[in-house]
Protein backbone atom coordinates (compact mmCIF):
# COMPACT_ATOMS: atom_id res chain seq x y z
CA UNK A 1 0.00 0.00 0.00
CA UNK A 2 1.38 3.41 -0.97
CA UNK A 3 1.97 5.94 1.83
CA UNK A 4 0.67 9.48 1.26
CA UNK A 5 3.84 11.23 2.43
CA UNK A 6 6.27 13.62 0.75
CA UNK A 7 9.01 11.06 1.29
CA UNK A 8 7.07 8.28 -0.45
CA UNK A 9 6.11 10.58 -3.33
CA UNK A 10 9.79 11.40 -3.84
CA UNK A 11 10.76 7.72 -3.60
CA UNK A 12 8.43 7.05 -6.54
CA UNK A 13 9.09 10.25 -8.50
CA UNK A 14 12.87 10.66 -8.13
CA UNK A 15 13.83 7.57 -10.14
CA UNK A 16 11.39 8.70 -12.84
CA UNK A 17 12.87 12.18 -12.72
CA UNK A 18 16.34 10.74 -12.97
CA UNK A 19 15.24 8.66 -15.93
CA UNK A 20 13.73 11.70 -17.61
CA UNK A 21 16.87 13.70 -16.81
CA UNK A 22 19.11 11.16 -18.51
CA UNK A 23 16.77 10.91 -21.50
CA UNK A 24 16.67 14.70 -21.72
CA UNK A 25 20.45 14.73 -21.53
CA UNK A 26 20.53 12.30 -24.45
CA UNK A 27 18.26 14.56 -26.52
CA UNK A 28 20.37 17.63 -25.70
CA UNK A 29 23.64 15.83 -26.50
CA UNK A 30 22.09 14.56 -29.75
CA UNK A 31 21.22 18.14 -30.61
CA UNK A 32 24.71 19.37 -29.74
CA UNK A 33 26.34 16.67 -31.88
CA UNK A 34 24.04 17.20 -34.85
CA UNK A 35 24.28 21.01 -34.64
CA UNK A 36 27.95 20.66 -35.57
CA UNK A 37 26.78 19.30 -38.96
CA UNK A 38 25.07 22.62 -39.75
CA UNK A 39 21.68 24.28 -39.87
CA UNK A 40 19.98 21.84 -42.27
CA UNK A 41 20.88 18.69 -40.35
CA UNK A 42 19.98 20.31 -37.02
CA UNK A 43 16.52 21.37 -38.21
CA UNK A 44 15.86 18.11 -40.07
CA UNK A 45 16.68 15.97 -37.04
CA UNK A 46 14.57 18.29 -34.88
CA UNK A 47 11.46 18.11 -37.07
CA UNK A 48 12.04 14.48 -38.06
CA UNK A 49 12.43 13.53 -34.42
CA UNK A 50 9.13 15.24 -33.62
CA UNK A 51 7.38 13.26 -36.35
CA UNK A 52 8.75 9.98 -35.00
CA UNK A 53 7.86 10.85 -31.40
CA UNK A 54 4.35 11.90 -32.46
CA UNK A 55 3.77 8.41 -33.87
CA UNK A 56 5.47 6.81 -30.87
CA UNK A 57 3.02 8.59 -28.56
CA UNK A 58 0.36 6.12 -29.72
CA UNK A 59 2.47 3.45 -28.02
CA UNK A 60 2.95 5.72 -25.03
CA UNK A 61 -0.84 5.83 -24.66
CA UNK A 62 -0.93 2.03 -24.28
CA UNK A 63 1.88 2.26 -21.71
CA UNK A 64 -0.03 4.89 -19.71
CA UNK A 65 -3.12 2.69 -19.82
CA UNK A 66 -0.98 -0.20 -18.58
CA UNK A 67 0.31 1.92 -15.70
CA UNK A 68 -3.18 3.01 -14.64
CA UNK A 69 -4.56 -0.55 -14.85
CA UNK A 70 -1.63 -2.08 -12.96
CA UNK A 71 -1.79 0.58 -10.22
CA UNK A 72 -5.54 0.02 -9.79
CA UNK A 73 -5.20 -3.77 -9.58
CA UNK A 74 -2.30 -3.37 -7.17
CA UNK A 75 -4.53 -1.18 -5.00
CA UNK A 76 -7.21 -3.89 -5.18
CA UNK A 77 -4.53 -6.46 -4.20
CA UNK A 78 -5.09 -8.43 -7.41
CA UNK A 79 -1.36 -8.95 -7.88
CA UNK A 80 -1.51 -12.00 -10.15
CA UNK A 81 -3.62 -10.14 -12.70
CA UNK A 82 -0.96 -7.45 -13.21
CA UNK A 83 1.31 -9.89 -15.05
CA UNK A 84 -1.54 -10.71 -17.43
CA UNK A 85 -2.09 -7.00 -18.06
CA UNK A 86 1.59 -6.53 -18.98
CA UNK A 87 1.73 -9.47 -21.39
CA UNK A 88 -1.45 -8.47 -23.18
CA UNK A 89 -0.23 -4.88 -23.38
CA UNK A 90 2.93 -6.13 -25.08
CA UNK A 91 0.89 -8.05 -27.66
CA UNK A 92 -1.04 -4.87 -28.42
CA UNK A 93 2.19 -2.87 -28.66
CA UNK A 94 3.74 -5.22 -31.20
CA UNK A 95 0.67 -4.97 -33.42
CA UNK A 96 0.58 -1.18 -33.07
CA UNK A 97 4.32 -0.82 -33.70
CA UNK A 98 4.00 -2.81 -36.93
CA UNK A 99 1.31 -0.39 -38.16
CA UNK A 100 3.38 2.66 -37.20
CA UNK A 101 6.50 1.26 -38.87
CA UNK A 102 4.59 0.62 -42.08
CA UNK A 103 3.11 4.12 -42.07
CA UNK A 104 6.48 5.77 -41.43
CA UNK A 105 8.15 3.81 -44.20
CA UNK A 106 5.43 4.32 -46.81
CA UNK A 107 3.79 7.67 -46.09
CA UNK A 108 6.36 9.83 -44.27
CA UNK A 109 7.92 11.12 -47.49
CA UNK A 110 4.52 12.22 -48.83
CA UNK A 111 3.66 13.99 -45.58
CA UNK A 112 7.05 15.68 -45.31
CA UNK A 113 6.90 16.85 -48.92
CA UNK A 114 3.51 18.41 -48.18
CA UNK A 115 4.50 20.29 -45.02
CA UNK A 116 8.15 21.26 -45.48
CA UNK A 117 9.05 24.47 -47.29
CA UNK A 118 12.81 23.93 -47.62
CA UNK A 119 13.76 21.20 -50.10
CA UNK A 120 17.01 20.53 -48.25
CA UNK A 121 15.26 20.03 -44.91
CA UNK A 122 12.62 17.96 -46.71
CA UNK A 123 15.16 15.46 -48.07
CA UNK A 124 17.10 15.27 -44.83
CA UNK A 125 13.95 14.61 -42.78
CA UNK A 126 12.95 11.73 -45.05
CA UNK A 127 16.40 10.17 -44.71
CA UNK A 128 16.35 10.53 -40.93
CA UNK A 129 12.90 8.91 -40.60
CA UNK A 130 13.97 5.93 -42.74
CA UNK A 131 16.67 5.05 -40.22
CA UNK A 132 14.83 6.07 -37.05
CA UNK A 133 11.70 3.97 -37.76
CA UNK A 134 13.42 0.66 -37.02
CA UNK A 135 13.50 1.38 -33.29
CA UNK A 136 9.73 1.69 -32.87
CA UNK A 137 9.18 -2.01 -32.01
CA UNK A 138 11.61 -2.03 -29.11
CA UNK A 139 10.72 1.48 -27.94
CA UNK A 140 7.06 0.39 -27.67
CA UNK A 141 7.88 -2.74 -25.67
CA UNK A 142 10.32 -0.85 -23.47
CA UNK A 143 7.86 1.91 -22.53
CA UNK A 144 5.23 -0.73 -21.66
CA UNK A 145 7.61 -2.36 -19.19
CA UNK A 146 8.33 1.07 -17.72
CA UNK A 147 4.58 1.66 -17.31
CA UNK A 148 4.29 -1.69 -15.49
CA UNK A 149 7.04 -0.80 -13.00
CA UNK A 150 5.65 2.70 -12.41
CA UNK A 151 2.19 1.29 -11.78
CA UNK A 152 3.64 -0.89 -9.02
CA UNK A 153 5.57 2.05 -7.58
CA UNK A 154 8.81 0.12 -8.20
CA UNK A 155 10.74 2.73 -10.09
CA UNK A 156 14.34 2.07 -8.98
CA UNK A 157 14.92 -0.32 -11.89
CA UNK A 158 14.18 2.55 -14.27
CA UNK A 159 17.35 4.28 -13.07
CA UNK A 160 19.48 1.38 -14.29
CA UNK A 161 17.62 0.99 -17.57
CA UNK A 162 17.96 4.70 -18.27
CA UNK A 163 21.69 4.64 -17.55
CA UNK A 164 22.03 1.81 -20.06
CA UNK A 165 19.99 3.76 -22.61
CA UNK A 166 22.07 6.89 -22.06
CA UNK A 167 25.44 5.17 -22.13
CA UNK A 168 24.68 3.28 -25.33
CA UNK A 169 23.11 6.26 -27.07
CA UNK A 170 25.87 8.75 -26.30
CA UNK A 171 28.63 6.30 -27.23
CA UNK A 172 26.93 5.29 -30.47
CA UNK A 173 26.06 8.91 -31.32
CA UNK A 174 29.68 9.97 -31.06
CA UNK A 175 30.84 6.87 -32.92
CA UNK A 176 28.31 6.78 -35.75
CA UNK A 177 27.81 10.50 -36.41
CA UNK A 178 31.52 11.30 -36.68
CA UNK A 179 32.99 7.86 -37.50
CA UNK A 180 35.07 7.20 -34.37
CA UNK A 181 36.34 3.89 -32.90
CA UNK A 182 36.25 2.17 -36.28
CA UNK A 183 32.56 2.87 -36.91
CA UNK A 184 31.40 4.31 -40.25
CA UNK A 185 30.84 8.06 -40.45
CA UNK A 186 27.09 8.27 -41.00
CA UNK A 187 26.44 11.92 -40.10
CA UNK A 188 22.79 12.65 -39.36
CA UNK A 189 21.83 9.01 -40.06
CA UNK A 190 24.15 7.95 -37.26
CA UNK A 191 22.00 9.77 -34.70
CA UNK A 192 18.91 7.82 -35.81
CA UNK A 193 20.77 4.49 -35.85
CA UNK A 194 22.27 5.10 -32.40
CA UNK A 195 18.85 5.75 -30.87
CA UNK A 196 17.33 2.62 -32.40
CA UNK A 197 20.14 0.32 -31.25
CA UNK A 198 20.02 1.79 -27.74
CA UNK A 199 16.29 1.07 -27.51
CA UNK A 200 16.91 -2.59 -28.39
CA UNK A 201 19.51 -3.00 -25.65
CA UNK A 202 17.40 -1.25 -23.01
CA UNK A 203 14.32 -3.32 -23.81
CA UNK A 204 16.28 -6.57 -23.43
CA UNK A 205 17.55 -5.47 -20.03
CA UNK A 206 14.07 -4.64 -18.71
CA UNK A 207 12.55 -7.79 -20.20
CA UNK A 208 15.07 -10.09 -18.51
CA UNK A 209 14.54 -8.29 -15.21
CA UNK A 210 10.74 -8.60 -15.43
CA UNK A 211 11.03 -12.34 -16.09
CA UNK A 212 13.80 -13.21 -13.63
CA UNK A 213 13.60 -10.84 -10.63
CA UNK A 214 12.47 -12.81 -7.52
CA UNK A 215 10.68 -9.74 -6.13
CA UNK A 216 8.32 -9.76 -9.13
CA UNK A 217 7.24 -13.41 -8.91
CA UNK A 218 4.05 -12.50 -7.05
CA UNK A 219 2.80 -10.65 -10.15
CA UNK A 220 2.89 -13.85 -12.24
CA UNK A 221 4.38 -12.32 -15.41
CA UNK A 222 5.32 -15.06 -17.87
CA UNK A 223 5.62 -15.47 -21.63
CA UNK A 224 3.64 -18.71 -21.28
CA UNK A 225 0.46 -16.91 -20.29
CA UNK A 226 -2.43 -16.98 -22.72
CA UNK A 227 -3.65 -14.00 -24.67
CA UNK A 228 -6.85 -12.66 -23.09
CA UNK A 229 -9.41 -10.93 -25.29
CA UNK A 230 -11.17 -9.51 -22.22
CA UNK A 231 -8.04 -7.90 -20.72
CA UNK A 232 -6.97 -6.61 -24.12
CA UNK A 233 -10.39 -5.12 -24.81
CA UNK A 234 -10.44 -3.40 -21.40
CA UNK A 235 -6.89 -2.12 -21.84
CA UNK A 236 -7.51 -0.76 -25.32
CA UNK A 237 -10.77 0.88 -24.24
CA UNK A 238 -8.94 2.64 -21.40
CA UNK A 239 -5.84 3.48 -23.46
CA UNK A 240 -7.40 4.56 -26.75
CA UNK A 241 -8.28 8.11 -25.63
CA UNK A 242 -4.79 8.45 -24.12
CA UNK A 243 -3.22 7.25 -27.38
CA UNK A 244 -5.12 9.70 -29.55
CA UNK A 245 -4.63 12.46 -26.97
CA UNK A 246 -0.83 12.04 -26.91
CA UNK A 247 -0.69 11.64 -30.68
CA UNK A 248 -2.62 14.85 -31.32
CA UNK A 249 -0.56 16.73 -28.74
CA UNK A 250 2.75 15.92 -30.43
CA UNK A 251 1.38 16.43 -33.94
CA UNK A 252 0.19 19.87 -32.89
CA UNK A 253 3.70 20.62 -31.70
CA UNK A 254 5.08 19.38 -35.03
CA UNK A 255 2.56 21.62 -36.79
CA UNK A 256 3.81 24.56 -34.73
CA UNK A 257 7.42 23.89 -35.73
CA UNK A 258 6.39 23.40 -39.36
CA UNK A 259 4.72 26.82 -39.32
CA UNK A 260 7.91 28.30 -37.85
CA UNK A 261 9.94 26.62 -40.61
CA UNK A 262 7.89 28.69 -43.04
CA UNK A 263 9.15 31.79 -41.20
CA UNK A 264 12.70 30.84 -42.17
CA UNK A 265 15.53 28.43 -41.19
CA UNK A 266 16.99 30.83 -38.62
CA UNK A 267 13.69 31.13 -36.75
CA UNK A 268 13.34 27.36 -36.86
CA UNK A 269 16.79 26.94 -35.34
CA UNK A 270 15.81 29.33 -32.52
CA UNK A 271 12.63 27.29 -31.95
CA UNK A 272 14.58 24.03 -31.73
CA UNK A 273 16.95 25.60 -29.22
CA UNK A 274 13.90 26.26 -27.03
CA UNK A 275 12.60 22.74 -27.67
CA UNK A 276 15.80 21.23 -26.33
CA UNK A 277 15.57 23.42 -23.24
CA UNK A 278 12.05 22.10 -22.66
CA UNK A 279 13.55 18.68 -22.08
CA UNK A 280 15.25 20.02 -18.95
CA UNK A 281 11.89 21.20 -17.63
CA UNK A 282 10.33 17.83 -18.43
CA UNK A 283 12.60 16.15 -15.86
CA UNK A 284 10.53 16.92 -12.71
CA UNK A 285 7.25 17.48 -14.55
CA UNK A 286 7.06 14.01 -16.12
CA UNK A 287 8.19 12.40 -12.87
CA UNK A 288 5.36 14.00 -10.90
CA UNK A 289 2.88 13.33 -13.71
CA UNK A 290 3.61 9.61 -13.47
CA UNK A 291 3.50 9.75 -9.65
CA UNK A 292 0.08 11.42 -9.86
CA UNK A 293 -1.29 8.65 -12.09
CA UNK A 294 0.08 5.95 -9.78
CA UNK A 295 -1.25 7.51 -6.57
CA UNK A 296 -4.69 8.49 -7.84
CA UNK A 297 -5.26 5.12 -9.54
CA UNK A 298 -4.11 3.32 -6.40
CA UNK A 299 -6.50 5.36 -4.22
CA UNK A 300 -9.36 4.55 -6.60
CA UNK A 301 -8.50 0.86 -6.28
CA UNK A 302 -8.54 1.22 -2.48
CA UNK A 303 -11.85 3.13 -2.63
CA UNK A 304 -10.27 6.11 -0.85
CA UNK A 305 -11.06 8.88 -3.32
CA UNK A 306 -11.48 11.35 -0.45
CA UNK A 307 -7.68 11.34 -0.03
CA UNK A 308 -7.03 12.43 -3.63
CA UNK A 309 -7.02 16.23 -2.94
CA UNK A 310 -4.47 15.67 -0.15
CA UNK A 311 -2.02 13.85 -2.39
CA UNK A 312 -2.60 16.29 -5.25
CA UNK A 313 -1.62 19.26 -3.07
CA UNK A 314 1.57 17.54 -1.94
CA UNK A 315 2.57 16.69 -5.51
CA UNK A 316 1.89 20.27 -6.66
CA UNK A 317 4.15 21.66 -3.91
CA UNK A 318 6.93 19.27 -4.89
CA UNK A 319 6.44 19.92 -8.62
CA UNK A 320 6.69 23.71 -8.36
CA UNK A 321 9.66 23.52 -5.98
CA UNK A 322 11.52 21.12 -8.23
CA UNK A 323 10.94 23.11 -11.41
CA UNK A 324 12.33 26.21 -9.69
CA UNK A 325 15.47 24.38 -8.59
CA UNK A 326 16.11 22.84 -12.01
CA UNK A 327 14.83 25.45 -14.46
CA UNK A 328 15.53 28.81 -12.80
CA UNK A 329 18.34 29.39 -15.31
CA UNK A 330 15.75 29.91 -18.04
CA UNK A 331 14.94 33.37 -16.68
CA UNK A 332 18.14 34.16 -14.71
CA UNK A 333 20.85 33.15 -17.20
CA UNK A 334 19.20 31.98 -20.46
CA UNK A 335 22.30 32.70 -22.60
CA UNK A 336 24.30 30.11 -20.67
CA UNK A 337 21.57 27.49 -21.06
CA UNK A 338 21.25 28.07 -24.81
CA UNK A 339 25.02 27.69 -25.24
CA UNK A 340 24.73 24.11 -23.97
CA UNK A 341 22.93 22.90 -27.10
CA UNK A 342 23.73 25.49 -29.77
CA UNK A 343 27.08 24.33 -31.21
CA UNK A 344 26.59 25.43 -34.82
CA UNK A 345 29.93 27.00 -35.84
CA UNK A 346 28.11 29.40 -38.18
CA UNK A 347 25.51 30.61 -35.66
CA UNK A 348 25.00 34.38 -35.55
CA UNK A 349 24.98 36.57 -32.46
CA UNK A 350 21.44 37.66 -33.29
CA UNK A 351 20.19 34.06 -33.27
CA UNK A 352 21.75 33.47 -29.86
CA UNK A 353 20.15 36.65 -28.51
CA UNK A 354 16.75 35.67 -29.89
CA UNK A 355 17.06 32.17 -28.43
CA UNK A 356 17.89 33.53 -24.98
CA UNK A 357 15.06 36.08 -25.12
CA UNK A 358 12.56 33.42 -26.22
CA UNK A 359 13.70 31.07 -23.44
CA UNK A 360 13.27 33.76 -20.79
CA UNK A 361 9.83 34.61 -22.16
CA UNK A 362 8.58 31.03 -22.28
CA UNK A 363 9.94 30.10 -18.82
CA UNK A 364 6.73 31.26 -17.12
CA UNK A 365 4.70 28.74 -19.08
CA UNK A 366 6.88 25.97 -17.68
CA UNK A 367 5.87 26.89 -14.13
CA UNK A 368 2.26 26.84 -15.30
CA UNK A 369 2.85 23.38 -16.79
CA UNK A 370 4.33 22.16 -13.49
CA UNK A 371 1.12 23.24 -11.76
CA UNK A 372 -1.50 21.90 -14.19
CA UNK A 373 0.19 18.55 -14.80
CA UNK A 374 -1.23 17.25 -11.51
CA UNK A 375 -4.96 17.91 -12.10
CA UNK A 376 -4.65 16.91 -15.76
CA UNK A 377 -3.11 13.51 -14.99
CA UNK A 378 -5.56 13.01 -12.14
CA UNK A 379 -8.43 12.97 -14.62
CA UNK A 380 -7.04 10.03 -16.61
CA UNK A 381 -5.91 8.27 -13.41
CA UNK A 382 -9.54 8.23 -12.25
CA UNK A 383 -10.20 6.07 -15.31
CA UNK A 384 -11.85 9.03 -17.06
CA UNK A 385 -9.65 8.83 -20.13
CA UNK A 386 -12.41 9.99 -22.47
CA UNK A 387 -12.84 13.16 -20.44
CA UNK A 388 -9.06 13.63 -20.41
CA UNK A 389 -9.09 13.27 -24.19
CA UNK A 390 -11.82 15.91 -24.54
CA UNK A 391 -9.82 18.32 -22.37
CA UNK A 392 -6.75 17.76 -24.56
CA UNK A 393 -8.67 18.24 -27.82
CA UNK A 394 -10.29 21.51 -26.69
CA UNK A 395 -6.92 22.83 -25.53
CA UNK A 396 -5.26 21.81 -28.81
CA UNK A 397 -7.94 23.61 -30.81
CA UNK A 398 -7.14 26.81 -28.91
CA UNK A 399 -3.42 26.12 -29.38
CA UNK A 400 -3.63 25.49 -33.13
CA UNK A 401 -5.82 28.54 -33.78
CA UNK A 402 -3.36 30.67 -31.81
CA UNK A 403 -0.41 29.26 -33.79
CA UNK A 404 -2.07 30.16 -37.08
CA UNK A 405 -3.09 33.64 -35.92
CA UNK A 406 0.26 34.54 -34.39
CA UNK A 407 2.42 33.27 -37.27
CA UNK A 408 0.36 33.83 -40.43
CA UNK A 409 -2.25 36.45 -39.63
CA UNK A 410 -0.44 38.75 -37.22
CA UNK A 411 3.14 37.79 -38.24
CA UNK A 412 4.54 37.96 -34.73
CA UNK A 413 8.28 37.46 -34.23
CA UNK A 414 9.94 34.28 -32.97
CA UNK A 415 9.71 35.44 -29.36
CA UNK A 416 6.07 36.54 -29.32
CA UNK A 417 4.75 33.34 -30.93
CA UNK A 418 5.57 31.44 -27.74
CA UNK A 419 2.41 32.87 -26.21
CA UNK A 420 0.86 29.70 -27.60
CA UNK A 421 2.37 27.72 -24.71
CA UNK A 422 0.59 29.87 -22.13
CA UNK A 423 -2.69 29.37 -23.99
CA UNK A 424 -2.25 25.59 -24.16
CA UNK A 425 -1.21 24.98 -20.55
CA UNK A 426 -3.76 27.46 -19.23
CA UNK A 427 -6.57 25.74 -21.12
CA UNK A 428 -5.57 22.28 -19.90
CA UNK A 429 -5.32 23.46 -16.31
CA UNK A 430 -8.67 25.28 -16.20
CA UNK A 431 -10.60 22.47 -17.87
CA UNK A 432 -9.01 19.78 -15.67
CA UNK A 433 -9.75 21.64 -12.43
CA UNK A 434 -13.35 22.25 -13.48
CA UNK A 435 -13.84 18.55 -14.23
CA UNK A 436 -12.23 17.42 -10.96
CA UNK A 437 -14.50 19.76 -8.98
CA UNK A 438 -17.49 18.26 -10.81
CA UNK A 439 -16.23 14.70 -10.14
CA UNK A 440 -15.65 15.40 -6.45
CA UNK A 441 -19.10 16.92 -6.00
CA UNK A 442 -20.72 13.97 -7.80
CA UNK A 443 -18.72 11.42 -5.80
CA UNK A 444 -19.50 13.08 -2.46
CA UNK A 445 -23.21 13.22 -3.36
CA UNK A 446 -23.27 9.50 -4.22
CA UNK A 447 -21.73 8.72 -0.83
Amino acid sequence: MLELSYKRILIIALPLMFGTFVQSLIVIIDGAFVSELGNTAYNAVGNGGLMYVAMFMLCRGIADGTQITVAKKYGEQKNEETGQVLLNAQFVQLFLAAIIFTLLMTLSETVINAIAKSEQIDEAMVEFIRYRSWGIFFAALQVTLVGFFIGLGRTTIIIFSTLILAGCNIFLDYSLIFGHFGFPEMGMKGAATASSISEVITFLFLMVYALKAPSLKEFAYSLKQKFSKLITRQLVRLSLPLMIQSFLSLWSWLLFFTMIEHMGPNDLEVAHNIRYMYFIAFVPIFGYAAATRTYVSNLVGRDQQHLIPKIQLKIVVLSLSSIFLLFHGAFLYPNTMISIVERNPDVSGLMLEQSAAALRFVSGSIFLFALVIVPFNSVSALGKTVQSFVIEVISLVFYTLACYAFIYEWEWNIIQVWWVEYIYFGSIGCLSIVYLLFYRKKHMTSK
